[in-house]
């Protein structure tokens, strides 16, 4: 399979909504993932005013991020010819995730995460284009919008734009004021709709953790060590320009895995986790070309395709 995907023929996308429909025939079938974790942060009254299928919206919204990280993968030209590795990835790894099965702030964060990695990627060294800069603040505060606890992030995106290229004191300012125009809208929102505001900055609902979530932050765990040795392996023979994404996502990683354990120790919640899937999933399709580790991803990816079915059974 990994062979389809590694090809450049976008037919094989077509498979990744299969995929979706048995993962979540699986889990309406045995009940496995429940909704206990669908908020929606500041949107959450909008959100909960609003009728539609959260099911299907969240295979839609996982499809959609898996083609966006792909294409952001092959628009920076990482491989010579185009690979469709990265969407699989994604698809795989997100169904050991519960915030994948409905609708929810955390699979949003994804998406604006996502489309600010776009905005990242985008970034020139020669160019002062300042409304890239105010497109990953803005993609920056709708993603902590939906999810507080992401506020912490904010700070570190104006650092990880300097990686791409030098910061003026006006992109600065832009940054800022694109960050907080959500909650602009928001507010007004609660003058205009008569909206109820939310006291809790941080709101999340506790819960208790699933009997696989050891299995699933070790999963995790692998994941990260394969990547990371692929990034190493990788920055070597890069350019100037690939060292600076690598560097960015490296960066992205290691802020997003502290505010996952902080959640993880504060709420009882794994979640956050999935987050550090969108820099591993653009690190990984080197592992699956490397000659040293490419038998072995190639063989972990298919152990974890298996069991991302076997789950439903083993722990339902």
């Amino acid at each position: 399979m990994l062979k389809l995907f590694s090809g450049n023929r976008t037919i094989v996308l077509l498979l990744l909504p299969l995929f979706l429909g048995l993962f979540h025939f699986l889990n309406i079938t045995t009940g496995f993932y429940t909704k206990d974790s669908n908020l929606f942060g500041y949107w959450d009254v909008f959100f909960k005013m609003s009728t539609f299928n959260t099911n299907f919206f969240a295979a839609l919204l996982v499809l959609i991020n898996a083609i966006v990280l792909n294409r952001i993968f092959n628009k920076s030209n990482f491989f010579d010819r185009i690979t469709y590795l990265i969407a699989p990835c994604y698809v795989v790894f997100i169904s050991f995730f519960g915030i994948s099965y409905s609708l929810n702030g955390v699979l949003l964060a994804h998406l604006f995460l996502i489309l600010m990695l776009q905005q990242l990627f985008n970034l020139n060294q020669n160019e002062a284009r300042i409304s890239t800069v105010f497109n990953i603040m803005l993609l920056g505060g709708l993603a902590c919008s939906v999810l507080p606890v992401l506020l912490f992030i904010l700070p570190f995106m104006l650092g990880i734009i300097r990686f791409m290229r030098p910061l003026s004191f006006r992109d600065i300012i832009v940054g800022i004021l694109a960050s907080v125009l959500p909650y602009f809208y928001h507010l007004s929102a609660i003058y205009l709709l008569d909206w109820p505001s939310l006291d809790v900055s941080f709101y999340a609902e506790k819960s208790m953790l699933r009997g696989d979530w050891p299995v699933v932050l070790g999963i995790l765990f692998f994941a990260s060590i394969i990547g990371l040795a692929a990034f190493i392996t990788q920055w070597q023979k890069s350019a100037i320009r690939s060292k600076r994404q690598f560097q960015m996502l490296l960066v992205l990683f290691i802020v997003l895995l502290l505010i996952s354990i902080f959640y993880l120790l504060s709420f009882q919640q794994i979640s956050l986790f999935s987050l550090l899937l969108l820099p591993l999933c653009l690190l990984l399709p080197f592992a699956f070309r490397s000659e040293t580790l490419g038998m072995a991803s190639s063989g972990v990816f298919y152990l974890l395709l298996s069991f991302s079915v076997i789950k439903f059974f083993i722990f339902s």
